[in-house]
């Protein structure tokens, strides 16, 4: 492999992971009894009841207007079931070894990772965050000055406090990652950026 070329050796890579990942999950799908009862068969894909109650969970949690029934539980048992039908179809077709779905996965592994990154850096930067009682009254000073008929500070002291601790913290994180930036070895080509085609 040529390290001349690092986007093709690090694609190639991503690619041989991905491969690894799949081979374990589909390993673990053949044992899946042992993990549970099992709700569905679909195919060699065994669907057990607590993979069924998981994803059922995370639909009442993004939807919270979803009325839990019994007919909806078929409902939603008959959606996962047709959706692994498409799955094992397109895997048939070989449309999981296509580089735009490849492409399609490394997009959302990246935006995972990130997402991941600055939540931990933020839980980390929020522990270390606080506000002096000084920076509460100059903040409410300066809101006092655009309405005079603001409440008293005691009444607006939690928002005060959450929001000069969230601007805090957007900041302290913007700093964090132009410091990673100026660590990084970084080169631009702006004769290519900018080239006219």
């Amino acid at each position: 492999m040529n390290d001349s070329h690092p986007q093709r050796r690090n694609r190639l890579l991503f690619a041989g992971l991905f491969w690894v990942i799949s081979s374990v999950w589909v390993m673990g799908c053949a044992d899946r009894k042992i993990e549970g009862a099992v709700v569905a068969t679909i195919n060699e894909y065994r669907l057990t009841i607590n993979e069924f109650e998981t994803q059922l969970a995370q639909e009442l949690e993004m939807d919270p207007e979803y009325k839990l029934t019994q007919e909806a539980k078929e409902s939603f048992l008959n959606q996962l079931v047709r959706k692994e039908l498409l799955v094992q179809e397109a895997i048939k077709m070989k449309l999981d070894r296509r580089d735009r779905f490849i492409r399609a996965i490394e997009r959302y592994w990246q935006s995972t990772l990130i997402r991941d990154l600055l939540e931990l850096k933020g839980e980390e930067i929020e522990r270390q965050t606080y506000i002096s009682e000084e920076e509460i009254a100059d903040r409410y000073h300066h809101m006092k000055a655009e309405d005079e008929n603001l409440p008293p500070v005691e009444a607006l002291r939690q928002e005060i406090t959450q929001r000069l601790k969230e601007e805090k913290k957007t900041e302290k994180l913007k700093l964090w990652i132009d410091a990673l930036q100026k660590q990084a070895k970084i080169e631009i080509s702006r004769e290519l950026l900018h080239e006219k085609k």
